[in-house]
């Protein structure tokens, strides 16, 4: 079997000057990829790097981020992905004890040598973080095996050529990178890289797409939603847009110019299923029928090679048609948790079926249709699902219980006030019930909600912070003794306590009305968006709205620098463009 190096070298010996990766004005050929990928490998391998040596790479989503990706692979190591964007207290531990670190620019010189080292299929390629339920995040490694298929599979399913022009959206610290990539490298397409403030808008996302020619894009849901959702230029050259998700609310429409297929995977068997399979009974946007229609789309039947089994707790097959775990096996499996063998026990189990291989219990629970189609239908579990990335409550909460003044405190998913899911903290005894009202801890401290906001932000990565907090003076508890989540009050969206501000001027009283409908709570012109409840996904509906009723360009990452009703009037009144 070639591993995914192998495969892009004899890319860039068939096509040496085919473009390979776009980053605004950086247009980086086959051949100057490999080169440069090249010298850094030799790089790495005079620093110490060996095989499956961890080199973490703490880059933001962009060509140094791709050349480094590809180095550690020529050299033999396993790839750490990590987000720049992550708190210290997070990226410290993996950043510990490594022989070399790649976290800002390249200076090693290019080469047309490689070094030649051989990988195995089974050595580690790379590895990614995932929630963890003990309160620690966990380290998932994949094999050179898992990306090998993945790339065969998808190649396939996607019709993938030379000419297609695949988006880069991922964040740079998820797995999804590499379906986003290396499909496309390896054979002899070209992959487009979208800025961070473009990624985070659909409209801006969408005008991005059609001006870059993107052929091929991979979108997780809740941006893929209102992203569809939008009216599109016919003349796109968009064809295909895979939804990465567990569960999709809403159905595209049917005349949109391209195809939306919903994909399901995680970083422990990377793809799993899809709506594309198998191509001549596909089951998407544009082949869906009425009767299809009328139910949330399924997440797919299993990609070649893969195993998907329904089954019981006690690992049984559920009868026809019940809603059972997913246990999935199959080459996409990753090795386990690094450095966590009893952990790995409990989620990689050997196959009930027999013949010695393994399966991968996934916490997910689906139903498969009387065609073969898989449904999601939630979790066995407490793990929520937020904008995309996989949250364990529990280490939310082991990261709140460090704070000195929080005695309990529960996490969950509510939905909120747009129907998306958000993380909701319930603490006891940090503050008052009057929400922002400060409070004494137990030696006789005092702060405020935001005190424990900043303390979980600075602890962990953004998705993983509570948007809304509610004080209570004891947890609801059940007749065992345990927490009753089902007796938590509904959370609290917004902190302002008071009443919309009255105003005869219409922006301001327009950009109010926009503002509770994104947060489901009324506020006034000097309340903090994020304070107040919001997220980035919030906060980019926000900017969508306000622009799209007021004529106006605004750019969310100058938004974010000052979230409040007052910053959105002023930029509104400086374009001159009130309506």
């Amino acid at each position: 079997m070639d591993v995914v190096h192998t495969l892009f070298e004899r890319r860039a010996l068939e096509a040496p000057d085919s473009t390979a990766l776009v980053s605004g004005a950086v247009l980086l050929t086959y051949r100057e990829l490999d080169a440069r990928a090249n010298g850094l490998a030799r790089s790495l391998l005079r620093g110490g790097v060996g095989p499956e040596t961890p080199v973490p790479l703490r880059l933001d989503r962009s060509p140094e981020l791709l050349v480094a990706l590809l180095a550690v692979c020529k050299a033999g190591g396993t790839a750490v992905l990590l987000d720049p964007g992550w708190p210290e207290d997070r990226l410290a531990p993996v950043l510990d004890d490594c022989p070399v670190v790649i976290d800002g620019p390249l200076g090693a010189a290019p080469s047309n040598e490689g070094p030649g080292i051989p990988a195995h299929p089974d050595q580690l390629a790379y590895a990614v973080h995932t929630s963890g339920s003990t309160g620690r995040p966990k380290l998932v490694g994949v094999t050179h095996r898992a990306i090998a298929h993945r790339v065969a599979t998808h190649t396939e399913a996607y019709r993938i050529t030379p000419a297609d022009r695949s988006s880069w959206l991922a964040p740079p610290a998820s797995s999804v990178s590499v379906v986003e990539l290396w499909p496309y490298l390896c054979s002899g397409a070209s992959v487009h890289v979208a800025d961070p403030a473009t990624s985070g808008s659909p409209s801006e996302l969408r005008d991005w797409m059609v001006a870059s020619g993107i052929t091929r894009a991979y979108v997780n849901m809740p941006l893929a939603e209102p992203l569809y959702g939008l009216p599109w230029p016919a003349e796109t050259s968009l064809r295909l847009m895979t939804v990465g998700s567990d569960a999709v609310r809403v159905w595209p429409a049917p005349d949109l110019p391209f195809e939306v297929a919903v994909e399901y995977g995680s970083a422990e068997a990377n793809g799993v299923t899809s709506c594309l399979v198998p191509l001549e009974d596909r089951c998407t946007s544009a082949t869906a029928d009425e009767a299809a229609r009328r139910a949330r789309p399924p997440i797919g039947r299993a990609w070649p090679e893969v195993g998907a089994g329904v089954l019981t707790s006690d690992l049984r097959p559920v009868a026809a048609g019940e809603i059972g775990e997913l246990f999935v096996s199959g080459p996409e499996l990753a090795r386990g948790y690094l450095g966590e063998a009893a952990h790995t026990a409990e989620r990689f189990l050997p196959d009930p079926a027999g013949g010695g291989g393994r399966v991968y219990r996934t916490g997910d629970l689906v139903r498969e249709r009387p065609d073969g189609r898989l449904e999601h239908h939630g979790r066995v579990d407490a793990q929520v699902k937020i904008r995309g990335h996989r949250v364990e409550p529990a280490e939310v909460e082991a990261v709140l219980l460090r704070h000195p003044g929080v005695r309990e405190c529960v996490v969950t998913g509510v939905p909120g006030p747009d129907g998306d899911l958000r993380l909701c903290a319930y603490v006891v005894h940090p503050v008052t019930p009057e929400a922002g009202a400060p409070s004494r801890t137990a030696d006789g401290a005092r702060f405020e909600i935001g005190e424990l906001r900043a303390f979980a932000s600075a602890r962990l990565p953004e998705p993983m912070v509570p948007t809304a907090w509610t004080a209570l003076e004891r947890l609801p508890l059940n007749a065992a003794g345990k927490v009753d989540r089902r007796a938590l009050p509904a959370p609290s969206w917004g902190e302002a306590t008071r009443g919309r501000e009255r105003s005869a001027d219409p922006v301001t009283a327009g950009v109010l009305e926009l503002w509770e409908r994104a947060l489901g709570a009324r506020g006034a012109l000097g309340d903090h968006f994020i304070r107040s409840g919001g997220d980035s996904l919030s906060a980019t509906r926000l900017v969508e709205a306000v622009g799209n009723r007021y004529g106006v360009r605004i750019r969310l990452r100058e938004f974010l620098r000052a979230p409040t009703p007052e910053t959105l009037i002023q930029t509104i009144r400086a374009e001159g463009s009130t309506r």
